[in-house]
């Protein structure tokens, strides 16, 4: 356990062994956190291995988001001895009450307590002057032993690889955001980043191609190891590698799975088990279709796409200049869907639209009014509308539709509807450019 002088933070952390990195770059989540400090609630960080969690609730310790008392105590369940203080609930309880005023605690990797939601709910519903935040890895995990106990107790928030704007931090930190958006070349640079190596801390930070490589390994490594092998107990590690190595191939496509089921040679059930944990452990989403007329729309399959493009490069072997990538239009699509969430701030569903006829946009936003959003992984030079965006519209004439691509910016009318052409800068920017309507 270290505890927290308000004045002498960072020398106080370091003393004690817990050194934040020299480059660290703020996190846009704690905009989202900051509202929740003062409230009863307990605040959960979840998130996959390696996504900065430590260092986000350091950022909340340094950078004057708690008070400025020195009851803040900060635990790392990773650390044996600061494990074995949490055998006995007293021992937390008695270190708040001698603390005579409210504290602040923080426990990283909560899921290594043997009960953590009881233990939790026994603290909070003591009503001690205390709060509580706490991080864990696996989704699954704490679900299972976190999510009931702490039901009206919690509040829970998801840490992601670095977005667009944190990467842009990253990669230029004597440069604001504005002025990485605003120069071309630097701005590129963040965008072949982003869909080769991905938005692990570790790697964006990492200055040497080989060493991002040997990074993204790891962190795949101890994906496996960690929540597969020894949480979830998989043991047929291998099937379970190849189906991340076809699904990698297969972003942006619809998923077929009594393909894979006989591809891996696996029980239909067993499948079903292994694209859960994928997506429940934040390697991959999928994607539903957007459907009003099921006998005309294609409603049984979803589509897949990766949280983070480094990990997906990394399982089918493939790294190079995104310009000059076969797989260009899959990744930029992967890219868009990453971008969408992070600008809906996830309150919205995302889907797709396919029909029998063959029309198909890429994402659609649900709502009485949807937004349909098309991605094409070229440079535009002319406001061309394709025939399953105008189908679209036809269909469900929505006010506003959007285009993606790689060069033009702009306007044009379809009837009612206004289509707007962006391009990739304008999804890095921090005002949202579009929200679904009510």
């Amino acid at each position: 356990m270290a505890k927290m002088r308000y004045s002498k933070k960072k020398k106080e952390l370091e003393r004690l062994g817990v050194k934040l990195p020299p480059q660290v770059v703020q996190r846009k989540i704690k905009e989202k956190i900051a509202p929740w400090i003062e409230r009863e609630e307990i605040i959960i960080v979840t998130g996959a291995h390696q996504t900065g969690k430590s260092v986000l609730l350091y950022q909340l310790i340094n950078d004057a988001l708690l008070p400025k008392t020195d009851n803040i105590y900060y635990f790392n369940l990773d650390v044996p001895h600061q494990l074995q203080f949490f055998d006995n609930p007293d021992y937390l309880v008695d270190l708040i009450i001698k603390s005579k005023r409210k504290s602040y605690v923080l426990i990283d990797e909560v899921q290594r307590l043997k009960e953590p939601g009881l233990f939790l709910k026994g603290i909070y519903d003591l009503h001690l002057p205390a709060k509580l935040i706490v991080s864990g890895s696996s989704s699954l995990e704490i679900r299972s032993k976190i999510h009931e106990a702490l039901t009206g107790r919690k509040v829970v928030f998801r840490l992601n690889p670095f977005n667009l704007e944190e990467l842009s931090q990253a990669l230029f930190p004597r440069k604001s955001v504005n002025e990485v958006i605003e120069k071309k070349e630097d701005f590129r640079r963040v965008l072949n980043h982003y869909v080769t190596y991905g938005g692990y801390p570790a790697v964006a930070l990492a200055k040497e191609e080989d060493l991002k490589l040997q990074l993204l390994k790891e962190i795949f490594q101890s994906y496996i190891e960690k929540d597969i092998k020894s949480f979830l107990n998989i043991e047929n590690e291998e099937a379970f590698r190849n189906l991340v190595k076809i699904l990698s191939s297969q972003i942006g496509n619809l998923v077929n799975k009594h393909e894979l089921s006989n591809t891996l040679s696996i029980h239909k059930n067993t499948l079903e088990h292994y694209l859960f944990y994928l997506e429940q452990t934040f390697i991959l989403d999928f994607v539903k279709p957007f459907h009003r007329n099921p006998r005309k729309e294609l409603l049984k399959s979803p589509k897949v796409y990766f949280r983070d493009h480094g990990i997906r490069n990394f399982a089918i072997g493939s790294f190079g200049d995104f310009e000059f990538r076969p797989d260009k239009g899959s990744l930029f699509e992967n890219f868009s869907y990453l971008c969408l969430g992070e600008r809906l701030k996830y309150s919205s569903p995302i889907n797709f639209w396919r029909t029998k006829a063959g029309a198909e946009v890429d994402f659609v936003i649900p709502s009485l009014k949807p937004i349909p959003f098309e991605v094409k992984a070229v440079d535009l030079r002319e406001f061309k509308i394709s025939k399953s965006l105008r189908s679209f519209i036809g269909t469900y004439k929505p006010d506003k539709a959007y285009c993606l691509n790689l060069a033009l910016r702009g306007e044009r009318a379809i009837e009612r509807t206004t289509v707007r052409f962006l391009i990739p800068e304008d999804l890095a920017k921090a005002k949202d450019f579009c929200m679904a309507p009510k």
